[in-house]
């Protein structure tokens, strides 16, 4: 079966109110916490590259990345974004069928017109996508290349969450279609407009905790 050549990379998560709300990420400043849920019981080299993936595409725009699993209660994040791992997030995983139709590989949820910091990655359907590419790598490099192709779906949601914005960029990561391609390609990132657009954020984030504890 021949896999698609693209698939929409992210599906905005549209709710009514209603919805668990975390503090907005733009107002604060410090590492980026990225609380981690679903299928992590095991620290597979998948996790670890994902992670690793992540943390190379944000870091030209000054935004540093702690990850977590569990949370203390009463514990406050100063920017924080919760991401589920959905489906089964092994290289050796089951291969899902694509569908005709495009589905997405991640997905960020949207309240009245709102982004908020929540976001979902599907690693049966990453899987799925890029299965012809995994199949022709070496066993020790699949867990690599699995998730960096994760990562890279992450980087998108993370884009949104950290921009608010429900808009698309027209090149690199932030586009809304990716190609298996793309997912595994050695170097992949950010347009520049895009890298400027996220360290603006921070810049921002820096400069409002500065000034404020001048007060």
């Amino acid at each position: 079966m021949r896999c698609r050549s693209a698939l929409l990379l992210v599906s905005l998560w549209l709710r009514t109110a209603g919805a668990q709300t975390l503090p907005d990420t733009a107002h604060f400043s410090g590492p980026l916490t990225i609380v981690l849920r679903g299928d992590i019981a095991d620290r597979s080299g998948v996790l670890n590259a994902m992670e690793r993936e992540v943390e190379s595409l944000v870091a030209p725009s000054s935004i540093r990345v702690t990850w977590v699993s569990t949370t203390n209660r009463g514990q406050v994040y100063e920017r924080v974004a919760v991401v589920r791992l959905s489906g089964t997030c092994r290289a050796d995983g089951p291969v899902a069928i694509l569908g005709a139709q495009a589905e997405p590989l991640g997905r960020t949820q949207v309240v009245d017109g709102k982004v908020l910091p929540f976001a979902e990655v599907r690693c049966d359907s990453v899987r799925a996508l890029i299965a012809r590419h995994l199949a022709f790598q070496p066993s020790y490099e699949r867990e690599d290349v699995f998730g960096r192709a994760l990562g890279r779906v992450l980087a998108h949601e993370l884009y949104h969450i950290l921009l608010r914005t429900t808009s698309h960029g027209t090149t690199g990561l932030a586009r809304p279609v990716q190609s298996s391609a793309d997912l595994v390609a050695d170097r992949d990132g950010f347009a520049p407009a895009d890298e400027r657009k996220l360290s603006e954020v921070s810049s921002v984030e820096a400069t409002e905790t500065s000034t404020s504890s001048e007060r």
